[in-house]
């Protein structure tokens, strides 16, 4: 063998993989946590919207601690009218339909204004799961009503006692712009849990999913009530590109703690935990969102391939 030819790397030990994989999960976090958290809690709203009070603030002990907003091109009380029927019961969420009914929600789809699903009184439920699942616990309460303008949903945490007062809140708010514009805010406040894993659990996991549904809550209501739905198409691709970049999430992590070529690996790694976070949280098209999962397949997939041919290669020099 030539000398100037490098010499293999030792194989990285499992505590060393393990350590690597660990490392970067909590780079990821940290990011997420600081510089991510703080644009998705207040994703579309202005400095105004986010420090003045909205309908329902009040009726909770927790603060604030979300408010998100969208510009809608239509009539506010046509969008008050999309907003009114939301609920399982009435026409769905105009969010992603078919992931919701992957968890049991048998969420309807309903995509046409019907004035009996927009009556509503203090008291009613909004619906988020069957009624005759869950002990008929998957509902928040109607805290608040201003026809044409705001519902206000009282909200509890599954640590809640049975018959506890909402501890959180869950308001929509249409506020007309022009003749025929509007902004559609909605804020979240309180029902945060007291545990240190809960809140755990909150940060990382029910907050960006919670904003993942809500976003697209947000841009299904805008483009009803503008006249051009999105397509359940897109939302099933949209889906699929969630599913491929967690899955490829996963399978690197997994290559990096029993595979060869680790370092690049890991690489794989930490671009599907970007792609993952990308997909679902900035939401691009549908067609960029799979060439993300394609790009990550080929980096993962390439790696045997190249090991293989630049051993062909070796046998060849000193063949």
């Amino acid at each position: 063998m030539d000398a100037a030819e490098p010499r293999s790397l030792a194989p990285l030990s499992v505590g060393a993989r393990v350590a690597a994989v660990l490392g970067v999960l909590t780079a990821m976090l940290a990011v997420l946590m600081t510089l991510i958290r703080p644009w998705y809690l207040d994703w579309g709203t202005t400095v105004a919207e986010r420090g003045r009070a909205l309908p329902g603030d009040s009726l909770t002990a927790g603060p604030p601690y979300e408010t998100r907003a969208i510009d809608i091109q239509a009539p506010a009380e046509q969008v008050f009218a999309w907003v009114a029927q939301l609920g399982q019961n009435r026409a769905g969420f105009y969010s992603y339909t078919a992931l919701e009914n992957l968890v049991g929600c048998e969420m309807p789809d309903l995509r046409q204004l019907d004035p009996a699903l927009q009556a509503w009184r203090p008291g009613d439920k909004l619906w988020m799961y069957p009624p005759d699942e869950l002990d008929g616990m998957g509902h928040a309460s109607l805290l608040h009503y201003e026809p044409g303008r705001a519902l206000v949903f009282g909200t509890h945490t599954p640590l809640d006692p049975p018959g506890a007062p909402p501890s959180g809140s869950w308001s929509f708010v249409v506020e007309p712009t022009s003749a025929h514009s509007a902004r559609l805010l909605t804020r979240g406040s309180g029902g945060s849990t007291h545990t240190w894993l809960g809140h755990a659990f909150t940060r990382a996991v029910f907050e960006p999913l919670h904003f993942a549904m809500e976003r697209r809550m947000l841009e299904g209501i805008k483009g009803l009530a503008e006249g051009r739905p999105i397509s359940r198409a897109s939302d099933i691709m949209q889906l699929l590109a969630w599913v491929a970049t967690f899955g490829l999430f996963i399978a690197s992590a997994v290559l990096v703690l029993v595979g060869s070529r680790p370092v690049r690996r890991l690489i794989a790694f930490a671009g599907a935990g970007v792609a993952f976070q990308v997909v679902t949280l900035a939401q691009p098209a549908s067609a960029l969102s799979l060439a993300l999962a394609i790009a990550l397949v080929w980096l993962i997939s390439s790696a045997p391939r190249r090991r293989a041919a630049g051993a062909g290669d070796m046998l060849e020099q000193t063949s």
